[in-house]
C-alpha cells in the first residue's frame, strides 16, 4: 500500500485518476525514502513515518472502542453465484418520524483554523418523511447473481469530515482514502464484535491517497472513526452478496435481480433502531415495501 504526497496544486481529479490502478500493481520506490531517513538521522531529526506505518498506525488504538453491536453478521454458509440467475425486484421507502433530525454542530476547538469554528452534523439526511443513508439488505439470501466487477470505492476527507458518510460494498473491494487538508486524522476501521480494527489509516499534512482492501475481508458493518476528532465518522456496509442498497435522501431504494422466494429484509440507520421485515418476491412483479424506523 502507498502513501503518496502530492503538491497542493494537484487537482483532486488527477489524484483520483492516478490511483484507480489495482493496488497489487503499485510499486513503492524506497531509494528516496532511505535517503531522507539517513539525512534526517545525520541532522539529529527523527525520520518520517514510512508508508506502511501510515496505513497501519496503532499508536492511538486505545482511544477508539470497537462497537459491540453486530449489525451485519457473518453468514453460516457461502454465497453461491449463479450467472444465469434472474428474478424480480424490491422497491420501497424508508421513513422516520420528524423528531429524528440532525444534531447540533460539533465545535472544532484547536482545529478551527482548518475546519472553521464548527462542523455540521450529517447523521440525518432526509426529504419529507423519507430518510437517506439507511442500509437495506436481504439477510438470508445464499444464491443469486454474481458479485459486481467494479469494487473500487473512495472515502474522502473533505472540510474536516468524511464523505460519503454511508456506502455499501462487497467482500473483496478496496477503498482509496483521500486527504487534502492540513488536518491530521488517525482513522480506525472497526467492525462490530471484532476486538481489533480491520485497518488503520493516518492522514497528514498534504495531499494523500491511501488504498486499502482490509476493511472488506468479511461481511460486517465497518465504522470509520477518528481517534482525535469525535465528530468524524463514516460507515461501510460489507456483504458477500449483491442484494443491498443505500437509501436516497427521500428514503427510496431498489434491489433488483432477486430470485423468487421469501426473504428477510433488514434496515439499519445510525440514528435509529434496526428493523427487519418479511418480503415475498416473484419473477413477474415488483415487491413494494414501506419501512418505518424509530429513534434509538
Amino acid at each position: 500500500m502507498i502513501v503518496a504526497p502530492h503538491p497542493r496544486s494537484a487537482t483532486r481529479h488527477g489524484i483520483r485518476g492516478a490511483f484507480r490502478l489495482d493496488s497489487a500493481a503499485l510499486v513503492v520506490t524506497l531509494a528516496g525514502a532511505l535517503t531522507g531517513v539517513l539525512t534526517g538521522c545525520a541532522n539529529g531529526d527523527a525520520p518520517a513515518a514510512p508508508a506502511h506505518a501510515r496505513l497501519n498506525d496503532t499508536s492511538r488504538l486505545a482511544d477508539v472502542v470497537p462497537p459491540a453491536e453486530v449489525v451485519i453478521a457473518r453468514p453460516s454458509s457461502r454465497y453461491q453465484a449463479d450467472p444465469g440467475a434472474s428474478g424480480g425486484a424490491i422497491t420501497g421507502t424508508v421513513t422516520a418520524p420528524s423528531s429524528i433530525t440532525a444534531g447540533p454542530p460539533a465545535a472544532t476547538g484547536r482545529d478551527s483554523a482548518v475546519c472553521g469554528p464548527s462542523v455540521a452534523d450529517e447523521s440525518v439526511v432526509r426529504q419529507g418523511n423519507g430518510l437517506g443513508g439507511a442500509v437495506v439488505w436481504l439477510d438470508d439470501i445464499r444464491r443469486g447473481r454474481p458479485l459486481p466487477l467494479e469494487r473500487r470505492m473512495e472515502l474522502e476527507s473533505d472540510k474536516c469530515r468524511l464523505t460519503p458518510r454511508v456506502q455499501g460494498a462487497v467482500v473483496g473491494s478496496a477503498v482509496n482514502v483521500l486527504g487534502h487538508e492540513s488536518f491530521r486524522q488517525h482513522l480506525r476501521f472497526l467492525a462490530g464484535g471484532e476486538r481489533e480494527p480491520r485497518a488503520s489509516v493516518l492522514l497528514g499534512d498534504y495531499e494523500q491517497v491511501i488504498p486499502t482492501e482490509r476493511p472488506f475481508t468479511a461481511p460486517g458493518l465497518v465504522v470509520v472513526k477518528d481517534a482525535d476528532h469525535p465528530w468524524v465518522a463514516a460507515y461501510l456496509a460489507v456483504f458477500d452478496h449483491p442484494y443491498f442498497a443505500i437509501t436516497a435522501p427521500d428514503g427510496t431504494f431498489k434491489i433488483d435481480g432477486v430470485p423468487p422466494g421469501h426473504y428477510t429484509l433488514r434496515v439499519w440507520h445510525e440514528r435509529t433502531m434496526p428493523v427487519q421485515q418479511q418480503v415475498d418476491v416473484s419473477a413477474t412483479a415488483e415487491a413494494t415495501v414501506t419501512i418505518t424506523l424509530r429513534a434509538r
